[in-house]
């Protein structure tokens, strides 16, 4: 059974109609790319969906990278033909078999030791939604597999190696130590090609270098953890970039695990598919891969000290709103967005793309309990616009953004300490009490509720931006969009629960407290926005 080779993937294509798919190999990606390509992917669980493009990029950025941008641009609007593109795919085939007594998948490349024997359960980071994900039979036990298709087992296990934190003693996390975002760009067109969508993410050979790693190393071996044995971790030895190949990164393996087949016909909890074989469970040894020091090239990290490394952006609470999204497109003095989205601002060619063709940010992630355990709270998907950015205005961008998200979060904050100023009574008992489970919910529904209107003032900023009669009007138009969206979330709770009973005395000064933060916030960013 191999991941390259044989028809497992459900996909897409521009001519399906509602509910229709199909299953194709990998390397048959690119058939029928001038009459009917595919276009999207089908997965069972949103976090798999997210995996599969991580893992679709890595093949193909270890299969068939551009020599050069210029070849990259080619190359996105004229792919290989389907014969180039299986030729190259099923170069690597040996490395993607799943059963095997010899290197499997994302396996172990030889357990020997004390060996555990795990359930499918923890084959899965915990969610508290997993019983949505499965299973596709209802009459399964909800929340804990018995059985899985082989393929669909492999990516388990390629999301679980690709996200994972820390485990119990010894299991190691993922190279971006769990819980962090992946930011993927990809064309803005619904009917966009799947390969339009991977090659977005694609670096050339000549920014190779730039990413950590070590370039020489060109055995397969040096990208593909599970050709070769575990560099074990029983005394926190690590495992650094200049040991692997840069394309490592896409296929880090902190985990030892081989998994556990049975040879019967069997119907996939998962999916409902049927096949001729199973997975039950797996087996597994602690000390893994420890992975330090690397900088993936999907995901955003924050700036530290020079002595310092680095430290991945991770999911906040609620999911990334548009308070993060500087930080993850364009960068801040506080972050640097991932490696294939600031190309996309500093490279000519891939913003003519974006600029032609239009393009997004999908960010996602796991929000992590704790970075301890294999538990969180959440899986988050979200959209975001990205713009092909001159390096010459980004930084006036970067600076007229940040002081929009500042009156944002301060406004934000008012309406919190007010509302809380309503509900509760101001003595000795109320200010030692931790508030953050009554208001986290405040907070989130000011940001959503004035999501959109903050991208499309951010579009018209990209489109005039040396015009200062429309940044003047965009910030008129923004502090109108927080007032009326403060006033209404603080209408709609403050007399909802006050714990003394209405109160309209405290009500009103609550309100004009907020007007008096608003006014101070306008003359604060007109004042500091008018010299730009």
């Amino acid at each position: 059974m191999n991941l390259l080779k044989d028809k497992w993937l459900p996909v897409i294509r521009r001519n399906s109609g509602p509910g229709e798919f199909e299953n194709i190999a990998i390397w048959q990606l690119l058939d029928d790319y001038h009459n009917n390509p595919v276009t999207d992917i089908i997965a069972p669980r949103p976090d798999f969906r997210n995996a599969i493009y991580q893992l679709l990029i890595g093949i193909v950025q270890v299969v068939a990278f551009p020599e050069d941008e210029e070849d990259w641009r080619d190359l996105y609007y004229s792919p290989w033909s389907a014969e180039e593109f299986n030729t190259k795919v099923l170069s690597i085939e040996s490395c993607f078999e799943i059963d095997s007594d010899g290197p499997a998948f994302m396996q172990d490349y030889g357990l020997v030791g004390k060996i555990k024997e795990e359930t499918l359960k923890y084959l899965f980071i915990n969610l508290p939604s997993n019983e949505h994900f499965f299973p596709a039979d209802i009459n399964a036990v909800k929340s804990e597999p018995k059985k899985i298709n082989p393929y669909w087992a492999a990516i388990a296990l390629y999301t679980l190696q690709t996200f994972a934190p820390g485990g119990r003693r010894g299991h190691r996390g993922c190279m971006r130590k769990g819980g962090a975002l992946t930011t993927i760009i990809l064309p803005k067109k619904e009917s966009s090609t799947l390969w339009g969508k991977i090659w977005m993410n694609v670096i050339d050979e000549e920014n190779v270098r730039q990413l950590n790693g070590n370039i020489d190393k060109k055995e397969l071996s040096d990208i593909f953890p599970w050709m070769k044995p575990t560099k074990t971790s029983e005394n926190d030895s690590e495992l650094l970039p200049d040991e692997c190949n840069p394309f490592h990164s896409y296929f880090g393996m902190p985990r030892r695990i081989r998994l556990k087949f049975e040879d019967r016909e069997g119907k996939c909890d998962l999916t409902g598919l049927i096949s001729d074989k199973v997975v039950i469970g797996y087996l597994t040894i602690p000390y893994g891969n420890y992975y330090n020091g690397w900088i993936h090239p999907l995901s955003a990290y924050e700036l530290k000290r020079k002595d310092k490394l680095p430290k991945y952006k991770k999911t906040p609470e609620g999911g990334p709103t548009y308070r993060h999204w500087l930080d993850l497109t364009i960068g801040s003095k506080d972050a640097i967005p991932a490696f294939v989205v600031k190309k996309s601002q500093d490279l000519e060619f891939r913003r003519r793309v974006i600029k032609n063709e239009g393009a997004i940010l999908w960010v996602a992630g796991y929000k992590m309990v704790d970075k301890r355990i294999m538990k969180a709270q959440c899986w988050y998907d979200s959209i975001m616009p990205i713009f092909p950015l001159e390096p010459s205005i980004s930084n006036e961008i970067s600076i007229f953004v940040q002081y929009l998200v500042k009156a944002a979060q301060d406004i934000s904050d008012s309406i919190k300490l007010n509302i809380k100023a309503v509900w509760f009574k101001p003595n000795k008992k109320n200010q030692k009490r931790n508030y953050n489970e009554y208001f986290s919910f405040v907070e989130l529904s000011f940001w959503h509720n004035t999501e959109s209107d903050f991208y499309k003032l951010i579009q018209r900023l990209y489109e005039n931006f040396d015009s200062p009669i429309v940044k003047n009007d965009i910030i008129q138009n923004w502090i109108k969009i927080l007032t009326y969206h403060a006033y209404k979330l603080f209408d709609d709770n403050v007399l909802k629960q006050q714990e003394d009973g209405n109160d309209i005395g405290r009500v009103i000064k609550a309100r004009k407290e907020i007007k008096n933060e608003i006014f101070k916030i306008r003359k604060y960013i007109e004042k500091k926005l008018s010299a730009q």
